[in-house]
């Protein structure tokens, strides 16, 4: 392969400005956030893209991916780029950088969807959605993100769950380059029939395409797609002056936050149960006390969490979540307020009315509506990661939350992580009376400091060692890359052989880089893990067989 060769075809089919190999630029690609995930004890790579290219449409698209499998080489596509899942896996990948395809192609008012290109954020989506008297489904890494990748290729819930459901099931028609250059086209785009749909005639391929987790990059790039949008009862526009908690919003008197906090975890569940019966509220999420207190006062929490009776207090609210009621008459707030209140009354509760303190109430309730919180989380120590959240029902997401803070409090003890009080499950209810949703687990460490992510490191290989124990089924802490199919795969009715079949028929030459989906050299993956990262695989081998589950994994 004369990589010479390949730029210059990747520069008369892009435009020389397009295409990069500048060791700088190469550099700039190789640190991403959550490196612990693959072993890595800095936010450095191990691997720098061969070559970054910059197409500007599908057919540019479709040109990279035919010059990476006339030469051998591998492709990674990434659009607006969140944590180690955009890295590419090994030597002689091309990095397939999106951001110059930023345009919404289409959004229909009357059938509630939007198609949008990789490189649209949520953010630039809602905004224009509201003007419409819609809103888009955000996932919990914020406004920042692609509703794109998040629907097409990786995990996706966010704080409005409970009225826009997560981005998984949000996905409709798709328009996906293959690992060969051909374009498939799933549901009504493939038979020209517009965007509404992403399935048939015939069987769905939306399982193929994402899955639970999604292929991260690893079968080809999605290069548009048609994503549900949903009722927004406030205003087209908002007029909002200053950043995050110094903001000022106008909003109407039928939003407003809450705050429910619960004496256990029985009565919290119950509540959430009760509230999705009763079909009310625009948005419930568990923000843990934590969390908030490391975003709102970084420098505060490291103080306060080292007083054993302000410790206490602080968990004693550790059963809260946050409720939204957005309504679109006074009578109809009315309503749901006084749902709400005996619901808690009924269980134990309590609702602390966030508009009591105006500045944060409108604060939060924009933050929340707007996800653009998630930022904040870095300040406390530099990094965090999350683990767990599977996609299950509330008493299963609840009790796992339990069993993650038992866990993470070990850890804590022994000065592994920083302190966040143990407790820092974040998620709610999804798709209203469905009851179904999710508790990740969030831990904060410092990127900055090896120990501290040798440490984080050693906390996920725990976790996963937890789920087997408990049976607790994957969640978002399972985007560890290709190793983690080949691990819980026997757990999951053998999934992984699947996924492997499915690579191999679209993808049989491993052109699309699948370092965080899927290996058709499974032998080689374990092994290459194991002496990447040994202490990891000791520590996972130790534990499954002082547990008894050698037969299980």
């Amino acid at each position: 392969m004369d990589l010479k060769e390949v730029v210059e075809e990747l520069r008369e089919a892009l435009g020389p400005e397009n295409v990069s190999c500048e060791p700088g630029v190469l550099e700039g690609y190789a640190w991403q956030a959550f490196a612990e995930v693959v072993g890595q004890t800095s936010g450095w790579c191990p691997y720098r893209p061969a070559v970054v290219v910059l197409p500007g449409d599908t057919a540019e698209v479709q040109a990279v991916v035919r010059v990476c499998h006339r030469h051998g080489l591998r492709f990674k596509a990434m659009s607006t780029g969140w944590g180690i899942w955009n890295m590419v896996s090994g030597e002689d990948v091309i990095q397939v950088d999106l951001r110059r395809m930023d345009r919404i192609l289409e959004l229909d008012e009357r059938n509630m969807y939007a198609v949008v290109e990789p490189y649209v954020s949520c953010a630039q989506l809602q905004a224009e959605a509201m003007k419409r008297g819609l809103n888009c489904h955000i996932i919990g890494a914020g406004a920042g993100t692609s509703p794109l990748a998040s629907a097409t290729s990786l995990c996706g819930y966010g704080w409005s769950g409970l009225t826009t459901g997560y981005s998984a099931r949000n996905l409709l028609g798709v328009e996906w380059v293959l690992p060969d250059g051909e374009v498939l086209r799933l549901g009504s785009p493939g038979s020209g029939l517009g965007w509404f749909t992403g399935d048939g005639p015939g069987p769905s391929l939306r399982g193929v395409a994402r899955g639970f987790i999604g292929n991260c990059g690893g079968l080809g790039i999605f290069t548009a797609c048609a994503v549900k949008l949903f009722p927004w009862p406030g205003p087209p526009k908002t007029a909002v002056e200053g950043l995050l908690f110094d903001c000022e919003a106008d909003l109407p008197d039928t939003m407003r936050l809450y705050i429910c906090a619960f004496p256990d975890r029985r009565s919290f569940a119950e509540a959430t149960y009760r509230i999705a019966a009763s079909e009310i509220g625009y948005l419930h999420c568990k923000n843990s006390v934590g969390a908030l207190l490391s975003a709102l006062t970084p420098h505060l929490m490291g103080k306060l969490v080292r007083h054993e009776g302000l410790r206490s207090a602080l968990l004693s609210q550790r059963y809260a979540f946050q409720f939204l009621i957005a309504a679109r008459t006074e009578e109809e707030f009315s309503y749901q307020d006084a749902v709400l209140k005996t619901i808690a009354e009924e269980t134990g509760g309590v609702c602390l009315d966030m508009s009591a303190l105006p500045s944060l109430h409108r604060a939060m309730l924009w933050g929340f509506i707007r996800a653009s919180l998630p930022p904040l989380i870095f300040r406390r120590g530099g990094s965090f990661n999350t683990s767990f959240g599977a996609l299950e029902a509330w008493d299963h997401a609840v009790n796992q939350a339990e069993i993650a803070a038992e866990l993470k409090a070990s850890f804590i003890e022994r000065k592994a992580l920083i302190d966040d009080l143990a407790d820092n499950a974040w998620g709610g209810i999804y798709e209203g009376s469905t009851c179904f949703g999710h508790q990740e687990e969030l831990y904060l460490y410092d990127p900055r400091d090896p120990e501290s992510m040798s440490k984080a490191r050693d906390y996920l290989a725990a976790t996963l060692v937890e789920t087997i124990r408990h049976n607790l089924g994957p969640g978002l802490g399972f985007a560890m890359g290709a190793i983690g199919a080949e691990l819980f795969g026997p757990l999951i009715g053998g999934y992984h052989h699947h996924l492997r079949e499915i690579k191999r028929s679209l993808d049989p030459d491993g052109t699309s880089d699948a370092g965080f989906y899927i290996s058709l050299d499974p032998e080689r993956t374990v092994r290459e893990a194991v002496e990447r990262t040994p202490e990891m695989a000791a520590f996972l081998k130790e534990r499954i067989k002082e547990l008894g589950l050698e037969g299980v994994a």
